[in-house]
């Protein structure tokens, strides 16, 4: 049976991430060690595409930095595996707006906005921070991605998307079907790895029309996989 094979993945880590920044759809560049984890991403990605003889057919990337920094990891080794594969940029990927918070690390949120701060740490309902979008906008996203994936592309095909950790939460939960978003820790470049067969024939009880080959692989790295399980059947 031929699948749609779907890769997503978070970019590597960037001077915001260890400055502990909500960088939101702002962005810094990559991290010496961000680099090296961009690098590490590439030769495994590699690793695996030739194993499976499955080397991407489209690559889809956020605008922001980190996420493009990374990505031109991935395009890089495949240029040298003499197997050259276009980015498309996708405003669709980046990551979600964080409102007034957007650029500041916790402490400095706290010093600026102390009472809605206190509000955010005392109960765990839903508190909008001003400016920043909804989760409800980003599963509105996230589902408008996936709807357009699926009708551009077909069994056969080769995805691999770079994306960030909060708007992965809403995207891997679309994929999976979910009526809700599961809390993930995702680490830097960690890979999700969905093989989709064609809408026509599933069976929604079936699982050989779904496979989950990896979720939150961070194996590159030299670590198991944040969330402990580690799917590479």
């Amino acid at each position: 049976m031929a699948y749609l094979k779907l890769l997503l993945m978070r970019h590597a880590q960037s001077l915001g991430n260890v400055q502990g920044q909500m960088e939101g759809q702002s962005s810094t560049e990559l991290s010496t060690e961000g680099h090296r984890q961009a690098q590490q991403l590439s030769h495994q990605l590699m690793r695996l595409a030739l194993m499976d003889a499955a080397l991407p057919t489209h690559l889809y990337s956020s605008p922001l930095l980190r996420a493009l920094q990374t990505t031109q990891h991935l395009s890089a080794a495949l240029q040298q595996g003499h197997h050259p594969c276009d980015t498309q940029q996708t405003t669709a990927l980046q990551e979600m707006h964080q409102g007034i918070f957007q650029g500041l690390t916790w402490a400095q949120a706290q010093a600026s906005y102390p009472e809605l701060c206190a509000q955010l740490l005392s109960s765990l309902a839903w508190q909008p921070v001003p400016q920043a979008e909804s989760l409800a906008a980003a599963r509105a996203r996230a589902q408008g991605w996936m709807r357009r994936i699926l009708s551009r592309h077909q069994p056969g095909d080769v995805i691999w998307a770079m994306s960030h950790e909060g708007f992965l939460q809403q995207l891997i939960s679309v994929v999976l079907g979910c009526d809700r978003t599961w809390k993930i820790s995702i680490g830097h470049t960690a890979i999700f790895e969905f093989w989709l067969a064609e809408e026509g024939c599933l069976d929604s009880f079936n699982p050989e029309h779904w496979i989950l080959r990896r979720f939150n692989d961070c194996s590159h790295l030299g670590r198991s996989p944040i969330s402990g399980i580690l799917y590479n059947v």
